[in-house]
């Protein structure tokens, strides 16, 4: 199976990329074919909303960012991972702004072949509260929408409150992840 991770979180060593590494250990471990992206070393423009995209000659996103390098491995992969800290009961901004560009690929699975069909979504998230408390259901709420619409199959979330210890002290939490990465078949 191939992955792919857009990581949105600003510190490559933090508590998300630690608790998405474990769970991609675990892909790793089982065969899978992963490819990590650091969306912060990106330089990728918000969606402008010009609809250009949309147009019958539209060959894709008239902008000329990094964006494109994403959609193309977006396109390739059979799981999507989403991985970041939560933000303001939302996510970061960089794989904000990178999901809001998926808006140039065929995406309705009513309407039109979506390219996300088949594929399967899991979030990676890490928040300030310990995970009982940490707002995730507005999010998840959001992503479910977002496979109904396109296609895709939720996987759910894999989720850790850090306000107590950092992830790498929460051994129980990393092989949970890791064991979880390592049964998706």
């Amino acid at each position: 199976m191939k992955v792919c991770a857009l990581f949105g979180g600003p510190h490559k060593k933090g508590n998300t990329a630690k608790l998405l590494e474990a769970f991609l250990d675990g892909l790793r471990g089982n065969g899978h074919l992963v490819q990590r992206i650091d969306l912060v070393e990106l330089t990728i423009q918000p969606c402008k909303g010009c609809m250009a995209c949309k147009k019958p000659t539209a060959d894709g996103c008239i902008q000329k960012d990094d964006m494109h390098g994403v959609l193309d491995s977006v396109q390739e992969a059979d799981l999507l991972i989403f991985a970041s800290p939560m933000y303001w009961w939302n996510l970061a901004g960089p794989l904000k702004n990178a999901i809001d560009r998926f808006f140039s690929l065929p995406f309705n699975a009513t309407a039109e072949k979506s390219v996300f069909s088949g594929k399967k979504l899991l979030l990676v998230m890490t928040s300030g509260q310990p995970s009982e408390r940490d707002g995730r259901e507005g999010l998840e709420l959001i992503m479910q929408r977002m496979c109904s619409f396109t296609g895709m199959e939720w996987l759910g979330t894999i989720t850790a409150g850090t306000n107590n210890k950092p992830i790498s002290e929460q051994s129980d939490v990393l092989k949970a992840a890791r064991l979880r990465g390592s049964s998706l078949a």
